[in-house]
């Protein structure tokens, strides 16, 4: 990972050895990927615009995007708000990013994933109650990812924050 107090690149191989690279730039106005002049339909103009776009990055880190092979694809962050809840219906619910969709900082993923467990654990725990079911569900659901979310939309602020390589160093201070 690198970062400036505006922007960041994040490299991962994948498990079929590939490299995958991810930028970032933080608080940007709605209408960014429009007005950026990145040209997403040209993967080499791309490249090369997403490199204009991080100037005084050292060399090491802007060549992994102007090596890279691929798309160039635009991703917006979007959230649901923290805490979001629902009236109960009977025959509908939600579950994972419908639900409480969240900053991509780890935990959305494992949220989803233990939704659709307790959601089965709950029709399965009450076959002739669905709609009580899902309300036990809901009402355990909102409170988890609640606090998930919460906890997420804070990484997230730290990682974004102008500030954010000290604020990381202080986070991972003990005590």
């Amino acid at each position: 990972m690198a970062r400036s107090a505006r922007s960041s690149a994040i490299s991962r191989r994948n498990g079929d050895g590939r490299v995958r690279i991810g930028v970032s730039f933080y608080h940007t106005a709605e209408d960014w990927f429009a007005t950026s002049g990145i040209p997403f339909d040209d993967p080499a103009a791309a490249r090369a615009r997403l490199i204009d776009l991080l100037p005084g990055w050292d060399a090491r880190f802007t060549a992994l995007i102007a090596a890279c092979d691929d798309t160039v694809v635009p991703r917006s962050i979007t959230t649901l708000p923290a805490g979001l809840t629902w009236p109960s219906a009977p025959d509908v619910t939600l579950l994972g990013d419908a639900a409480h969709l969240m900053p991509p900082v780890g935990e959305g993923a494992n949220m989803a994933l233990l939704d659709g467990a307790l959601l089965g654990l709950a029709l399965a725990a009450r076959p002739d109650d669905f709609p009580a079911a899902v309300k036990e569900y809901e009402r355990e659901m909102f409170e988890r990812t609640g606090a998930a979310a919460r906890m997420s939309a804070d990484m997230q602020e730290l990682l974004t924050s102008p500030d954010a390589a000290q604020k990381m160093l202080a986070f991972f201070q003990p005590g």
